[in-house]
């Protein structure tokens, strides 16, 4: 028997296009009655929310504003809302940096405007002038928890009154208390709405994700690379304890860079010659770390492109004696003699390979994502599967050239990939961090995570592109007893630490007390 499907009926929601959940509605209803930030698992339509609360406030003597931090993302809202919207096509517009300053200037004069843009442009306009901020009645923040420090959605909040109305979504915000009220501040939100896997009123619409995790043993050659660099890094970290720098036995990364700022400030006191050594040494740490986590994570290639640059970086004529000396130590020579000898294939290439073949194998219509954090890795897997005549990927990552080699996509290419990848022109994208926020891909039934990231918010983001529609499958290649296997752990804390923050979290208290808007008000 076929379900009785409702659906939300509103003069600016086309009809049968959005159906009726209660807690859409119920977010919706809290929205309108004060500036909300909303947390809720991928998948659960935030965007949905969005719709609802833009059909409420839609006048057409104010505009609107939705903003998402990339322009494959943006273009995506531009379609849901002429999709699901009742308003003239010619009313919701695509805004990019691409469009001439006057014309953006008439675009934001001409009221009843609903502006789809990335932070970046309406930045740039705010600084331009050409924003009149008394043209608006709502601003919506799409992945939200990019909302700290400098970047533009900071000081496009701050441009604007608190009295104009702001909707913030993510599915991440943070691993604690602090970052979530950090991002909320920032907003100039006054109500946070959260909602887990859990709750009753979506756990129905939860599809959930099988996870399967894969450790891998680095071959030897790779082996052999790792312990020349971690004894480089021993050598001058027991140099920099001469100089009384605590340094713990299991450093990382980030402490280094703790280190470094605490030299910093010592120079700022005693400018002596042993003080600038110390900056020197935790500056080639920095360099070998990162190349002990290329091989470690990515594989023989990108460590050589990341060494063949620094051979080319101590040739410029301001280089640094220090970087040229690095570049011709015995560790290095010894790690390039390794690279170029090497016959062995990667352990995770191999490992990528069988799995996507098997996959395609049983599921020939399947859509997949492989995330690494590299492009130059990115770059090789795409050379390496597409060896394999089931396995169709193109790369995707973001708008930045860096060399001849290693050209960004522009919007368009992008937009197209997108398209071509929902068509089955392709049945893999290699993707970086541009991949891993928002975009609607439905058809998504594999993702493969080829590293580990540290953050908790970026490996919920990347789960979360798949199991939008039914249960879906990640795959995670880690190798055993690495930085790979580390950013694992960190992770995972972190995430169990957030989703303990958000289950225990009492939600802010509006500033100002208002009437409480009823569902009855806005769904009829």
């Amino acid at each position: 028997m076929q379900e009785n499907i409702e659906y939300i009926e509103h003069k600016f929601i086309k009809p049968r296009s959005v159906q009726k959940r209660l807690y859409q509605e119920l977010l919706t209803a809290k929205a309108i009655d004060d500036s909300t930030l909303v947390v809720a698992p991928t998948g659960l339509g935030k965007t949905i929310v969005a719709v609802l609360l833009i059909a409420h406030t839609y006048s057409f003597k104010k505009n609107i504003l939705f903003l998402a931090p990339t322009k494959p993302l943006v273009v995506q809202h531009k379609r849901s809302l002429d999709k699901l919207l009742n308003i003239e096509e010619e009313n919701i517009i695509l805004l990019t940096g691409q469009v001439p300053k006057n014309k953006r200037k008439e675009i934001y004069k001409n009221l009843g405007r609903i502006i789809c843009a990335t932070p970046q442009t309406i930045n740039n306009d705010i600084k331009f002038k050409l924003i009149n901020f008394n043209d608006f009645n709502l601003i919506i923040f799409d992945e939200a928890h990019r909302a700290i420090g400098d970047y533009a959605y900071v000081n496009i909040s701050s441009f604007f009154p608190r009295e104009i109305k702001r909707l913030a979504l993510t599915a991440s915000p943070g691993g604690n208390r602090q970052k979530i009220e950090e991002v909320a501040n920032n907003l100039k939100v006054n109500h946070i709405e959260i909602r887990t896997e859990d709750d009753l009123d979506v756990v129905d619409f939860v599809k959930g994700v099988d996870i399967e995790t894969i450790f891998t043993e680095l071959d030897n050659t790779s082996k052999q690379i790792s312990k020349i660099f971690t004894e480089f890094i021993e050598k001058k970290i027991s140099f920099l304890r001469k100089l009384n720098l605590k340094i713990p036995s299991n450093y990382t990364k980030k402490q280094m860079l703790m280190v470094q700022a605490q030299i910093f400030e010592r120079l700022k006191k005693n400018k002596n010659n042993i003080l600038f050594l110390g900056i020197a040494n935790i500056t080639l740490i920095l360099k070998v770390y990162h190349a002990k986590e290329l091989i470690e994570t990515q594989g023989f290639l990108p460590l050589k492109n990341y060494i063949d640059n620094l051979f080319l970086e101590s040739k410029l004529p301001k280089a640094k004696l220090t970087l040229k000396n690095f570049v011709n130590s015995k560790e290095i020579l010894e790690v390039y003699k390794l690279l170029l000898n090497n016959k062995e294939v990667y352990s995770k290439d191999k490992l990528l390979l069988n799995i996507l073949e098997n996959y395609i194998k049983d599921n020939p219509k399947s859509r997949i994502l492989i995330f690494n954090n590299f492009r130059d890795t990115a770059n090789h897997l795409v050379s390496i599967l597409n060896k394999n005549k089931l396995i169709k990927s193109t790369r995707f990552v973001g708008q930045a050239t860096r060399s001849q080699a290693d050209k960004g996509l522009s919007q368009k290419e992008q937009i197209e990939i997108i398209s071509d990848f929902k068509k089955g022109v392709f049945n893999a994208l290699v993707c970086t961090s541009v991949g891993e926020e928002g975009l609607d891909i439905p058809s998504v039934d594999l993702v493969i995570f080829y590293d580990a990231v540290a953050s908790e918010i970026r490996a919920i983001q990347r789960r979360g592109r798949t199991g939008r529609f039914s249960v879906g499958k990640v795959i995670l290649l880690l190798n055993k007893d690495t930085i790979d296997e580390h950013y694992y752990w960190v992770s995972i804390n972190k995430e169990k630490k957030m989703k303990s923050v958000l289950k225990n979290y009492h939600t802010y208290k509006p500033r100002k007390k208002k009437s409480q808007s009823t569902l009855n008000d806005f769904f009829k």
